[in-house]
C-alpha cells in the first residue's frame, strides 16, 4: 500500500470509460492490503468533463453502468459497515486550512442559494430552516499556483498557467466550488472537478498512458490536499462553530455532469417511470425519488462518481462523524438538470 500523501494524491484519479461496458478505476493508495479492512476499492471523488446531453446518454449501455455502479455500491457500503463495526480504517491526512494555500486560490463569493435546495432543505428540516444569506458563504476553490511538497522543494505546476498549457489543450483547471452551510449540516457542490481527473486528461492528451515514467511532461503533481472529501471536510470544519464540528449531514450535487452518474440516475428513473418511448427525455419534477441505501438503487447511486465523494468522507470522517444511514434523493429541474442528494443519517 502507497502511504505516502504526496503519491496518494498523484495517483488518484478515475477513468471513466465511454464505452459501453466498463470503469477502469486507477488508484494506487486506496486499494487494501489487508483483508480484514473491507473491499478494495479506488477513490473516485472526480468529475468528468463529459455532458450529460439527452443524446449523449443515450449512446450508453445504461445497463451496464448500473451493474458497474452497483457492484461499487454495494462494496463500498460494505466498507463503511465494516469500519463502524471495529475494522480498521486506512490512514487518513487531517489538514488545517492552511493547507489551502499550497495550490489554491480561495475566494469567498456572494451567491445566493437556488430554489431547488431551499425546497431540499425544507423538504427535510421543515419550513423556515434555511439560513439568512450571511450564514450560506460560498467558496470558489480553484487551483492555480505553485505549491510545495511535503519535503519543501518547490513544485511548479506547468498545467496551471493558462497561457502555457490549458489554453493550448483546451482543459480547465481543477475547481471546487461549493455551499457551505454549517447551521443546517450541509454542503452543495456546484463544480467538483479534481487535480486528479486533470493530470489524468493532461496525460491523456498528450498520448502518454504513463504518467511517471514519461519524461515528456514534466511538473504536473497534484497538491497533498487535493481530493474533494479532504478539500470539503477541511473547509467545513473551518467554517463551522464549536457545536457544529463533525455535524455534516447532507452532501447535494448541484446540476450532475458527470456522464456515468447521470447515466445511472436516468436508467433509474426509467426503471421507475416507465415509458412508452424509451428515447423520451425522462422528467421527474422535485421532490422526485429517494432510496435508503439498502435499495438496490440506493447502493448504486452511492457507486457513481458523484455518490463515491460522499462515500468516502464518511469512511474517512466515521470516527468524528460517528454511525449515519444514508439516504439519496435524485431529481431533474427543467429540462435536464440532473440533481442528486445524500442524507447522512445519524442512527
Amino acid at each position: 500500500m502507497i502511504k505516502s500523501p504526496a503519491i496518494r494524491g498523484a495517483l488518484q484519479g478515475v477513468f471513466l470509460l465511454l464505452g459501453f461496458t466498463s470503469i477502469l478505476l486507477f488508484s494506487s493508495y486506496r486499494g487494501l492490503s489487508n483483508p480484514s479492512h473491507g473491499p478494495t476499492i479506488a477513490n473516485q471523488d472526480l468529475q468528468s468533463t463529459d455532458s450529460p446531453k439527452h443524446q449523449h446518454l443515450l449512446k450508453r449501455d445504461a445497463a451496464a453502468d448500473y451493474a458497474a455502479a452497483l457492484r461499487t455500491g454495494e462494496q463500498m457500503w460494505a466498507k463503511i459497515q465494516a469500519a463502524f463495526d471495529g475494522c480498521a480504517r486506512d490512514p487518513v491526512e487531517n489538514f488545517q486550512p492552511s493547507a489551502l494555500d499550497n495550490g489554491w486560490t480561495k475566494t469567498s463569493l456572494n451567491i445566493a442559494l437556488d430554489a431547488p435546495w431551499r425546497a431540499y432543505i425544507d423538504l427535510e428540516l421543515g419550513q423556515g430552516k434555511v439560513p439568512p444569506a450571511d450564514q450560506i458563504p460560498f467558496i470558489d476553490l480553484i487551483q492555480d499556483k505553485e505549491f510545495r511538497n511535503k519535503q519543501g522543494a518547490t513544485r511548479p505546476v506547468t498545467y496551471l498557467v493558462p497561457a502555457r498549457a490549458l489554453s493550448a489543450t483546451g482543459l480547465e483547471p481543477a475547481r471546487y466550488r461549493t455551499y457551505h452551510i454549517p447551521a443546517i449540516s450541509a454542503v452543495i457542490i456546484k463544480n467538483m472537478r479534481s487535480p486528479a481527473i486533470v493530470v489524468k486528461e493532461i496525460f491523456r492528451q498528450a498520448k502518454q498512458p504513463n504518467p511517471p515514467s514519461n519524461a515528456a511532461i514534466t511538473n504536473v503533481y497534484t497538491p497533498r490536499l487535493s481530493r474533494w472529501s479532504d478539500v470539503t471536510w477541511t473547509l467545513y470544519q473551518d467554517l463551522a462553530n464549536t457545536a457544529q464540528k463533525g455535524k455534516l449531514q447532507f452532501i447535494g450535487h448541484d446540476q450532475v455532469n458527470n456522464v456515468f452518474s447521470a447515466g445511472v440516475m436516468v436508467y433509474i428513473i426509467r426503471k421507475h417511470q416507465p415509458q412508452g418511448n424509451p428515447n423520451a427525455r425522462p422528467v421527474l419534477p422535485f421532490p422526485g425519488f429517494e432510496f435508503g441505501v439498502e435499495t438496490e438503487e440506493g447502493k448504486a447511486l452511492l457507486g457513481t462518481p458523484n455518490g463515491l465523494g460522499t462515500a468516502w468522507l464518511l469512511y474517512d470522517r466515521g470516527g468524528e462523524l460517528g454511525r449515519r444511514g444514508l439516504k439519496v434523493r435524485i431529481w431533474i429541474e427543467g429540462r435536464d438538470k440532473l440533481m442528486m442528494a445524500f442524507n447522512m443519517v445519524p442512527v
